[in-house]
């Protein structure tokens, strides 16, 4: 065959100065070679320093592949360890630093920096635009087949509704609007009215088509309390106390005009105190250095009894209802949430069920899984289910990415008698547990997973499984650091000296992972200190001087390269 370009001449002519390829060699040779040396040094100077424990060498770790492990997950393995391997955390640090205190004021892919130091969470920048509950994404070759088994939210709902109705309860949803909704102005350009995904309308009219269903959309009244006060933490995903207090007034003042009879209480404050955090926001953006100042405001504390299984109101809710009212991670003070507020306007105590990152499924599951929660559930008048929209408008894909799922539940049928355990030792063995996230990519810093196991053996105590069965909940991650029972395997036996889940307070508000189809949770007590073990005072600096030497090394060897290369073109001259 004749080549066809054989008779074609090349009418452009590409130069490149001695200098620019003098440059472009060296810096070829940096990218290829700073790395690597950076991190041997860094390992080295760790074994050095006694730390053999936490090193990890990638030259060594490439062969070391389990038998029973295919070369393409071992592969897959390796290349998720030596991204989170933590040499690397460092030079990430510092480019992060450069975008977000530099001139561009560039994000991550979990925050947006707006105007005047205004911080977003992206995914609900993500539940404004594009498709949603109503108009469904297209089907594509390319689309996550994970998502063939997402469920829209709209036919979630209406199970949910119907399974209430069959109880004679109320479903009272809330829609709670997303900061850029209302601040759109510290993105773009300010507004008349609030900014609403395309679907708003056809999906609150579709809920509001549901028999026994009621929907405060709380948008609006929230955007006209701006002109007043701030509605939204400016460096925080979530509401002030002002734009709180305003959600609730409107939630307790519906329910006041349904009639129903609840339990009444003495509630009252004390007046508003001061309270300070750099926010949720500021920590996901991961730069080193203060990046901004504490956001302080004005939060109001009530006294009382404002939360009581036993009340016929029952209030569902995530982060935004959990927000001053408990510091396990939000740190932002107790007592004067979205459930306090409302029970003191209501004058009486709810029953509330929230969990971070649980509007969807979470806290629906949680109130279906207690014992005899479909005989229990006929003493309840209302379920008032607080959920942000971003959860109620993000199309499939953002939602899978975001780890935000609909899935229907299923009501206990059981007695409704309180587990009859205080504590009880069993060994048992491990059937199942869910695929744990990257702590760096998620929205929340802790998270709990759950993991089925097998009873074996029950030397103390006594419990109550199904068919020998039992849900043990563990730490998967805190403060973004997995801790060691995130690498708990399936098969192995384990010896748990367990507690109810609901025993621990602090805990049930946090995010929560688990796919198992049991209703009764426990927690293992060893798991309550179960903390990665605080490092020597020796082994810190050691550690933080690993970084300076290893960075101190690679930018002699980088003057080195260069006198090298100079000298090399300076004898072929």
């Amino acid at each position: 065959m004749r080549n066809p370009y054989k008779e074609t001449r090349s009418d452009i002519e590409v130069t490149l100065s001695r200098r620019a390829a003098i440059i472009s060699i060296f810096s070829f040779l940096c990218i290829i070679i700073l790395p690597p040396l950076y991190q041997n040094i860094f390992e080295l100077n760790k074994k050095l320093c006694g730390n053999n424990d936490i090193t990890w060498v990638p030259t060594i770790e490439i062969f070391n592949k389990d038998s029973k492990t295919t070369i393409t997950d071992h592969l897959q393995q390796y290349e998720k360890s030596l991204e989170d391997a933590e040499f690397t955390e460092p030079p990430r640090r510092i480019i992060q630093t450069i975008l977000s205190k530099g001139p561009l004021h560039e994000g991550n892919s979990k925050t947006k920096i707006g105007k005047n130091g205004w911080l977003f969470l992206k995914a609900s920048l993500n539940s404004l635009t594009g498709y949603g509950p109503i108009k469904t994404e297209p089907q594509s070759v390319s689309k996550d087949p994970n998502l063939n088994h997402w469920q829209s939210p709209l036919t979630v709902i209406e199970r949910f509704a119907d399974q209430l109705n069959q109880f004679g309860v109320h479903l009272v949803i809330v829609s709670i609007p997303v900061k850029p909704m209302i601040y759109p102005e510290h993105l773009s350009q300010p507004t008349q009215e609030p900014v609403i995904h395309p679907d708003s309308e056809n999906f609150y009219s579709a809920l509001r088509s549901l028999n026994n269903v009621d929907v405060l959309d709380l948008t609006l009244p929230l955007f006209k309390l701006k002109s007043n006060s701030e509605v939204f933490l400016k460096q925080d995903t979530h509401w002030t106390p002002e734009g709180m207090e305003k959600a609730a007034k409107i939630i307790a003042d519906h329910i006041k005009s349904k009639g129903w009879e609840y339990k009444q209480s003495v509630l009252k404050t004390n007046g508003s105190e001061s309270r300070s955090s750099f926010g949720d926001l500021v920590e996901n953006l991961n730069t080193y250095g203060k990046i901004s100042d504490l956001e302080t405001v004005m939060a109001t504390p009530v006294k009382g009894q404002t939360i009581d299984p036993e009340s016929s109101i029952v209030l569902l809710g995530d982060s935004f209802t959990n927000i001053y009212s408990t510091d396990t991670t939000l740190n932002w003070g107790k007592h004067a949430g979205l459930a306090d507020h409302i029970a003191l306007n209501l004058g009486g105590p709810l029953d509330v069920i929230a969990i971070n990152g649980g509007g969807a499924t979470g806290v629906r599951r949680k109130l279906a899984s207690r014992k005899g929660s479909a005989v229990s559930m006929k003493k309840k008048r209302a379920v008032i289910w607080a959920i942000t929209s971003r959860d109620l408008f993000l199309s499939p894909t953002a939602a899978h990415k975001a780890r935000i799922h609909w899935e229907n539940v299923i009501f206990d049928n059981r007695s409704p008698e309180p587990i009859r355990i205080s504590s009880a030792r069993v060994r048992a063995k491990i059937l199942s547990k869910p695929k744990l996230p990257d702590p760096k990519s998620t929205t929340y810093s802790a998270l709990l997973y759950g993991a089925d196991y097998k009873i074996l053996e029950t030397t103390s105590g006594k419990i109550e499984t199904d068919g020998n069965r039992i849900a043990v909940m563990h730490w998967a991650y805190k403060n973004r650091q997995m801790l060691p029972s995130s690498n708990y395997k399936i098969g192995e036996e384990r010896v748990l000296n367990l507690i109810p889940f609901d025993e621990m307070k602090e805990l049930r508000t946090l995010e929560q992972l688990y796919d198992g189809d049991l209703f009764d949770y426990y927690w293992d007590l060893p798991e309550a200190n179960n903390e990665m073990p605080e490092k020597p005072i020796i082994l810190k600096e050691n550690g933080s001087n690993s970084h300076l030497i290893a960075s101190a090394s690679c930018g002699l060897f980088a003057l080195i390269l260069a006198f090298l290369i100079k000298k090399i073109v300076k004898h072929n001259e």
